[in-house]
């Protein structure tokens, strides 16, 4: 579980990422659960995009994707933007988080 402060900095470092990946009009689909788990591995901190036209709204959509993969962190939404993070489980994270 993240604490404040570790939430303000990763927001801090998200910043300049763009979304790597679209929930579309079906909603949060185990394909996109899997290649979210293959991208936040190698990224650890990933954007996630909710398109306008989707059926499911934003807190649906970050409690779907965070029960479907190990582990990860629902920092924050924005508008239709969410942010996740979970260290890294092959390399050192690039991102050491704050006490």
């Amino acid at each position: 579980m993240l604490n404040s402060r570790q939430r303000q900095f990763l927001k801090a470092r998200a910043h300049a990422l763009k979304p790597v990946l679209h929930v579309g009009k079906v909603g949060v689909t185990p394909a996109q659960a899997a290649e979210l788990d293959v991208m936040v591995d190698s990224l650890e901190l990933v954007k996630v995009k909710i398109n306008p036209n989707s059926f499911e709204d934003e807190a649906t959509a970050a409690s779907a994707l965070c029960a479907a993969v190990a582990d990860l962190e629902h920092v924050w939404t924005i508008g239709h933007t969410m942010l996740f993070f979970r260290p890294s489980r092959t390399h050192d994270t690039r991102y050491p988080l704050p006490s």
